[in-house]
C-alpha cells in the first residue's frame, strides 16, 4: 500500500494495517439466493463441489473470491460494473489445483514442516510482510518486525499505554485482523513450497542433457546467414486441383494413430434467444415520451411544471441528484444544466443512456471543497533530528526548483519517496475535509490553484505540494431517462419459445429441423474440454459433462447475451479420437502433401529460368510477378525474420551454406511450400562462447524441460481426477 493510501487511513497504527490487505466485503449480487434458500441448504456448511470425495466449501471459495474482486476494484476504483464471473473460475481452477497437489502429495509422502514456514516468516519474509518495516533508506527493521510478527498482541498492548477505548477497541480488531493475515500469509507459503517439492520430485525423472545436444542449440541459436528466396507456396495449386480419397485418410490414421490421443469432450447444438426488447417494449417507451410532453407543456405555472416533473419521477424510475461538483458530472448533462434556470425543465435530449428529460433543481458554490494537488515526499527517520534536518533541506530545495518553473511532474518522478504515485509525477487526485491528514490538507486547502507550498511536515516526512484545482461549484438536479427495456412479457414470451422449443427436441425431433419451425437459429460449438466455459456458461459446460448424447437442456439465461437451449450432441472419452473426429484434420494434411507434390515442376521450372543470374535480387526482370524476399539473420531454428517459419527451409539452408555460397540453391521443399534461394552471408556462432555459456543454456533447458514435465503431469492429475462442480447451484452465470 502506497503513501497516498496511508495518508488517507489517519490510524496510529499504520504500521500493521498497511498489511492487512484481505477484507471481504458481503457482495451478493450473483449469489443465487432464492435456489439456495428453497433447497434448504446451510451456506455455513455448504460443499460448492468436490474432488475424488474432497469437499470445496462455499465460505471458503466466496472469501477468496471477494478478497481478489476488492483487490481488482481498488486498482480500477473509477470502474463502474465489476463481473465477478473470471475471478470465480480463476478462485475455482486454484482451490482445484490445491487439493490436487495436495492429495498427491500426501501419497508420495511429501510434506512442508512447520519449521520450514518458521524458517521463511522468520529469516525471509515475503516482501509483503518486508515492505511495511523498511524505512526510508530501504533497511528492513528486522527487530520491529519480529516483535509484531512473533507477538501480534503487541499492537493492543500499545494502544492501551497510550489510552483511549475507542482506540484499544480500533487496536483490538486490527490484532485479530493481523493474526488472520498471517495466517494466510503462512498457507500461501505452505502452498508455494509444497508445489516447489512436487515440481522437483515429478522433474527428478529428467535426466543429465547430452553435452552434444547442448552445443548443437549453441550453435543453432547464435549462428545466423542472410538468404534471397522466392516462395512458391502450397496454396497456389487449388483445392479442386489435389484429391485424398477415404483410403487414404484411413491408411494415415492406422498408421499415425497414437497420434491422436485426446482429453474427454463434448459438443453441444444450441439456440440462442437474444434477450433484447421487442416492437411492443420500444411503443412503450414512445408513448411515455409523449405522456410527459404532453403533460409538461399543460403546466401553465413553474409550480405545476415541478408536480407534474415529480410525478414522473416516481412513475417512471427517475432520480434526484444530491449536489454533486459540476466537473463530476457528464458533460453532455452538464450542457442542459448550464443553460436552464434553477427548477427550469428541457427534454427530451438523446442521451447516451436514452431520452432524458432534466430539472435543475439548485446551484450553490463554495460549501464544499475538493482539492487536487501533487506532492513530492522526502521521507526521514523519526526521533533522529539529523535525518529530519538533512530531508527539510532537500525539500527545501525542491520546492525552490518547483518555484523557479521547472516541470514538477518530473521533479516528483525523479525525487519523490512515495511510490505509490512518484510514477504519475506525485499526482493525489481530489481530497475533501479529513481525507488527508491534518498538516497536509490543511496547507492544500488554503494555498490557492497553482501555488507550490512547502517544506510541509507529516508523520510521514516533509512535502512539497502543488494545487492543481479546485472544485466549489455544485449543482443538484433531477433527470428522467426512458429507455426501450425488456418487458416481463417479452422475458415470458421469449422462455416460452426456448420451452417449446426444449419439448420439441425431447419428442425426438432433429435439432435444426425444431429450430426452424420456431424461426430460431441453430448453431453448434465446436468440441470442448470440461476446463471450457462454454458460451460463458458454467452451468451449460457442466450439463454437457452431466448428460448423455441426446438429452435437452432446461432454458438457460445466459448474462448480458440471451437464453439459450442445448442438446449434447456429441461425446468424446478420453483415449484415441476417433477417425470420424480426425478425418478434416488429416485430410488437409495430405492436401498440402499433394500440393506440395503437384508444386514440384513448377518449382524445377521456375528454377530453371533464374539459375543463370549472379543474384537471386534480379528475378524481376525476368518476371515481374515474382516477390523475392530478402531475410537477414536466419537461424537454424525455422524462424526466418519477415517471413514466418518453416524448419525445413533454415535446416536445407544451413546444411548447404558452406559448400554452396552465394549460389542459387536448387528447390528446396519446405513445409509450407518450394524455395528457390541464394545464400548472401553466414557468420558461425563464436566458438568460445559455449564454454561460457554451456551453464546457463544446461539450466535454462533443464528449467523448460522440468515446467513441461510438471505441468503435463498436473494436467493429467486433472484430466484423472472426479470433479464435482455445483457452482451453477449457488452463483448466475
Amino acid at each position: 500500500m502506497g503513501t497516498l493510501s496511508k495518508m488517507r487511513t489517519i490510524s496510529p497504527y499504520v504500521l500493521v494495517t498497511v498489511a492487512v490487505t484481505f477484507i471481504v466485503f458481503m457482495v451478493v449480487s450473483d449469489l443465487d439466493v432464492p435456489t439456495i434458500t428453497n433447497s434448504g441448504q446451510n451456506l455455513a456448511s455448504a460443499a460448492i463441489g468436490k474432488v475424488n470425495g474432497e469437499k470445496i466449501m462455499y465460505t471458503e471459495f466466496e472469501r477468496r473470491v471477494k478478497e481478489q474482486v476488492e483487490a481488482a476494484r481498488a486498482q480500477s476504483p473509477n470502474a463502474e460494473d465489476f463481473d465477478e464471473a473470471p475471478v470465480r473460475e480463476q478462485v475455482w481452477n486454484e482451490m482445484v489445483d490445491e487439493i490436487l497437489l495436495r492429495q498427491e502429495s500426501d501419497k508420495l509422502g511429501i510434506t512442508v514442516s512447520n519449521d520450514e514456514i518458521l524458517d521463511v516468516l522468520l529469516e525471509n519474509p515475503p516482501d509483503v510482510l518486508r515492505r511495511p518495516f523498511t524505512d526510508s533508506t530501504g533497511r528492513f527493521l528486522r527487530d520491529v518486525y519480529l516483535d509484531y510478527v512473533t507477538n501480534p498482541d503487541i499492537i493492543a498492548q500499545r494502544a492501551q499505554q497510550q489510552g483511549g477505548q475507542k482506540a484499544a477497541q480500533d487496536a483490538a480488531k486490527q490484532t485479530a485482523d493481523f493474526k488472520k493475515y498471517l495466517v494466510r500469509i503462512e498457507d500461501a507459503i505452505r502452498q508455494d513450497k509444497l508445489q516447489n517439492n512436487m515440481r522437483a520430485a515429478v522433474s527428478a525423472a529428467f535426466g543429465a542433457l547430452d553435452p552434444l545436444y547442448l552445443e548443437r542449440r549453441y550453435q543453432a541459436e547464435n549462428s545466423t546467414l542472410d538468404a534471397d528466396f522466392i516462395a512458391l507456396n502450397a496454396n497456389l495449386i487449388p483445392d479442386n486441383a489435389v484429391a485424398v480419397s477415404e483410403q487414404e485418410i484411413a491408411t494415415y490414421y492406422n498408421t499415425h494413430e497414437s497420434s491422436f490421443k485426446q482429453k474427454p469432450v463434448r459438443k453441444l447444438k444450441y439456440a440462442l434467444l437474444p434477450v433484447v426488447p421487442s416492437q411492443a417494449d420500444s411503443q412503450r417507451v414512445q408513448k411515455r415520451l409523449e405522456r410527459i410532453v404532453s403533460d409538461l407543456n399543460a403546466a401553465q405555472t413553474p409550480g405545476q411544471r415541478d408536480t407534474v416533473f415529480d410525478r414522473f419521477v416516481g412513475d417512471f424510475g427517475g432520480v434526484t441528484n444530491d449536489y454533486k461538483f459540476i466537473q463530476d458530472i457528464a458533460p453532455q448533462t452538464l450542457i442542459m444544466l448550464n443553460n436552464l434556470p434553477v427548477r427550469g425543465v428541457v427534454g427530451p435530449i438523446q442521451t447516451q443512456q436514452g431520452m432524458t428529460f432534466v430539472r435543475l433543481d439548485d446551484r450553490r458554490s463554495g460549501a464544499n471543497v475538493m482539492t487536487k494537488a501533487s506532492h513530492i515526499l522526502i521521507r526521514f527517520t523519526a526521533n533522529n533530528p539529523a535525518s529530519k534536518d538533512s530531508a527539510k533541506a532537500i525539500a527545501q530545495g525542491l520546492l525552490e526548483e518547483a518555484k523557479s518553473g521547472k516541470d514538477f511532474t518530473e521533479l516528483a518522478k525523479k525525487n519523490s519517496q512515495d511510490q505509490s504515485v512518484s510514477q504519475n509525477g506525485g499526482d493525489l487526485g481530489f481530497f475533501g475535509k479529513g481525507m488527508m491528514v491534518k498538516p497536509f490538507e490543511e496547507a492544500a486547502s488554503a494555498a490557492a490553484v497553482g501555488a507550490i507550498v512547502g517544506p510541509v511536515e507529516t508523520q510521514f516526512g516533509w512535502h512539497v505540494i502543488k494545487v492543481t484545482d479546485k472544485k466549489t461549484d455544485e449543482i443538484k438536479y433531477s433527470e428522467i431517462t426512458l429507455n426501450p427495456t425488456i418487458s416481463q412479457a417479452t422475458r415470458s414470451q421469449l422462455f416460452r419459445t426456448a420451452a417449446a422449443l426444449k419439448e420439441t427436441l425431447k419428442g425426438g425431433v432433429q435439432f435444426d429441423t425444431a429450430a426452424k419451425r420456431l424461426g430460431i437459429v441453430a448453431s453448434e460449438t465446436a468440441y470442448f474440454r470440461r476446463v471450457a466455459t462454454i458460451l460463458g456458461s458454467r452451468q451449460l459446460t457442466n450439463f454437457a459433462f452431466e448428460s448423455n448424447v441426446g438429452d435437452v437442456s432446461d432454458p438457460i439465461e445466459l448474462k448480458n447475451t440471451g437464453i439459450v437451449v442445448a442438446q449434447l450432441a456429441q461425446s468424446r472419452l478420453m483415449g484415441i479420437k476417433p477417425l470420424e473426429d480426425a478425418k478434416d484434420e488429416i485430410k488437409m494434411k495430405l492436401m498440402t502433401v499433394k500440393k506440395l507434390d503437384a508444386l514440384k515442376n513448377k518449382a524445377q521450372e521456375l528454377f530453371a529460368k533464374v539459375s543463370g543470374l549472379d543474384s537471386l535480387s534480379k528475378a524481376k526482370t525476368l518476371d515481374s510477378t515474382l516477390n523475392v524476399v530478402m531475410a537477414k539473420g536466419v537461424t537454424d531454428n525455422g524462424r526466418v525474420p519477415s517471413f514466418g517459419s518453416d524448419v525445413a527451409l533454415t535446416s536445407s539452408l544451413f546444411s548447404q551454406a558452406s559448400a554452396s555460397m552465394g549460389k542459387i540453391l536448387a528447390p528446396i521443399r519446405g513445409e509450407r511450400g518450394y524455395y528457390i534461394a541464394q545464400i548472401k552471408a553466414k557468420k558461425d556462432a563464436d566458438p568460445n562462447g559455449f564454454a561460457a555459456a554451456r551453464q546457463t543454456l544446461a539450466q535454462g533447458e533443464k528449467g523448460k524441460a522440468q515446467s513441461t514435465l510438471y505441468f503435463k503431469w498436473r494436467n493429467e492429475l486433472r484430466d484423472r481426477a472426479e470433479i464435482e462442480d455445483n457452482r451453477n447451484k449457488y452463483f448466475r452465470d
